[in-house]
């Protein structure tokens, strides 16, 4: 009985300090290239957030969730070349990639946040990136920082390896296509 008691009265002082902060605004950009690797055979642009939190316990960040509508990527490289443009998005969405019309969202779990010592970025966060229902961990610096009662996260450049998560073409194109997404990402909170 003791253990019982003790178990709520420490679930209950987590759940009386932890406050789940509601997401203010996002800006989550990807990039992805050739095999070459050069900004000309790059392409770039964001996809929206569709929901999400960050738990603060104080002003110390603790975890958080998001979901992405991957219905919204929008390739801002081919803002000139619309038709192009559209192309392009429609593979992306197609099953080619991230196959939308069966996995209309990805997510992101926060499972631990650590502070660290660095110039720029105060925290590693490492969590579960969900793509195409294929969930693997994956970590990446942070900055966090508060204005008043606004909390905001900014990412440093990361990436993850598309084939882990099913993003694969045909044999030949796929051979092209650099396996590194890169990633940064900027939230903020209250």
């Amino acid at each position: 009985m003791k253990k019982i008691l003790f178990l709520f009265y420490v679930l209950f002082t987590i759940a009386l300090f932890s406050q789940s902060k509601t997401i203010l605004s996002s800006e989550i950009r990807w990039k992805a290239y050739k095999t070459l690797k050069t900004e000309s055979f790059s392409h770039f642009g964001t996809v929206s957030l569709k929901s999400g939190n960050l738990i603060f316990n104080g002003s110390e960040l603790t975890g958080g969730s998001f979901l992405m509508d991957m219905g919204s990527i929008d390739a801002e490289d081919m803002n000139g070349s619309p038709k192009q443009k559209k192309m392009l998005e429609n593979h992306l969405k197609s099953d080619d990639f991230f196959d939308v019309s069966k996995f209309p969202t990805a997510s992101f779990q926060i499972k631990s946040v650590k502070k660290v010592k660095h110039t720029i970025y105060n925290y590693q966060i490492t969590g579960v990136l969900t793509i195409k229902g294929i969930s693997k961990s994956i970590s990446f610096p942070v900055k966090i920082s508060q204005n008043n009662s606004v909390y905001s996260l900014a990412s440093a450049q990361f990436s993850f390896n598309r084939k882990n998560y099913g993003l694969k073409y045909n044999i030949f194109e796929d051979m092209l296509i650099s396996n590194d997404v890169q990633m940064n990402v900027k939230i903020s909170a209250k």
